[in-house]
C-alpha cells in the first residue's frame, strides 16, 4: 500500500494484512556507522523490514539503538553504510524528505508543540499532504476551507484509532503522559506512513497502557505498516515483535524470531554478564 486514507465517523480504510504475513521490503540497512569523537555509536548495522512486519531493535544502555534510529530517520549523518527505503537511497536526505516519502517515528521523550491542542498537533502530522497553497490559506479559499475540514475530520479519525477518549481540544500539556504518548503516535500516523519508528514507546506507562500499547502496534501492522520498535521492556518485546535485531556496544550481534533470541548465549552474556571463571 503507498498511503493510508482517513474517513469520518470510521477507523482509517485500510487494506488488512493478515498476522505475519510479510509484504514487500520497505527499509534496508547495510552495514551502517556512525561515530562520535572517535566513539562508534553503531558499528555495521545491517537488517530489513518488510510490510506489515513488527522488528525490535534492543540492546543494553548505550547500546546505539536510538543513534541508529536517527541515522535512518536523517537526524544524523552515517558515516558508513547505507540506508534504503521504499526502493529509493535516503542516507543523507533531510529528515523532512523522508517523512513524505513515507517513514514516521517519534521519540524517546515526547516531543509534541505544548502550546496547540490535541487536535492541532495531529494535524501538523498532515501538512505534507495538504491541497493547498498560501493564497488558499491567505484568502480563505473554498478549497482552504474544505482542505481544513478534511484535515480536521482525519486528524480525529487517527485520534480514535490510537484509542485517545479524552477532549481534543485540550493542550497536550493538560494531559497524562499516556495519553501524550497516544497523541504522538497518532500525529505519526497522519504523515500517512509505510513505515513507523516508535523510540521507546512503553517507557513511562503503567501495566495495563502498555497492553493497549501492544493491541496498538498489533493494529497498526495490520494495516500493512512496517514498525520498528527500540523498547526495553522485554516481556512487551517479546509478546509484540516478530523479528528482534540485538545490538552491543554499537554492533549487531543477533537477529532472529523472539525464540531464538532469548536462547541466544551471546545476548544472554550481553544483557547478565558472562559468568567469570
Amino acid at each position: 500500500m503507498t498511503h493510508i486514507e482517513t474517513q469520518s465517523e470510521a477507523e482509517p480504510e485500510v487494506t488488512p494484512v493478515a498476522p505475519g504475513e510479510r509484504g514487500r521490503t520497505l527499509l534496508e540497512v547495510k552495514n551502517l556507522a556512525v561515530s562520535f569523537g572517535g566513539i562508534k555509536a553503531v558499528a555495521g548495522l545491517s537488517f530489513s523490514v518488510h510490510e506489515g512486519e513488527i522488528v525490535s531493535v534492543i540492546g543494553p544502555n548505550g547500546a546505539g539503538k536510538t543513534s541508529a534510529f536517527n541515522c535512518i530517520s536523517g537526524f544524523y549523518r552515517p558515516n558508513e553504510g547505507s540506508v534504503v527505503f521504499d526502493g529509493e537511497p535516503v542516507t543523507r536526505k533531510k529528515p523532512s524528505y523522508i517523512t513524505r516519502k513515507g517513514m514516521a517515528r517519534t521519540f524517546q521523550n515526547v516531543r509534541l508543540f505544548k502550546e496547540m491542542s490535541v487536535l492541532e498537533n495531529v494535524k501538523t502530522g498532515m501538512h505534507s499532504h495538504l491541497r493547498q497553497n498560501v493564497f488558499d490559506a491567505m484568502l480563505h479559499t473554498a478549497r482552504y476551507k474544505r482542505s481544513e475540514a478534511q484535515c480536521t475530520e482525519d486528524a480525529r479519525g487517527w485520534l480514535d484509532f490510537v484509542g485517545f477518549k479524552a477532549d481534543d481540544e485540550l493542550l497536550v500539556t493538560q494531559l497524562p503522559y499516556g495519553e501524550q504518548r497516544r497523541v504522538e503516535i497518532a500525529r505519526a500516523l497522519a504523515t500517512q506512513p509505510k513505515l513507523l519508528l516508535l523510540d521507546e514507546p512503553g517507557a513511562g506507562l503503567n501495566h495495563n497502557e502498555k497492553n493497549e500499547l501492544m493491541e496498538l502496534i498489533r493494529r497498526i501492522r495490520d494495516l500493512g505498516v512496517g514498525i520498528v520498535l527500540i523498547e526495553h521492556d522485554m516481556g512487551l518485546v517479546m509478546q509484540v515483535s516478530e523479528r528482534i535485531v540485538v545490538l552491543n556496544y554499537g554492533k549487531e550481534i543477533a537477529d532472529g524470531t523472539p525464540e531464538q533470541i532469548k536462547q541466544d548465549p551471546v545476548v544472554i552474556a550481553a544483557y547478565l554478564g558472562e559468568e567469570e571463571e
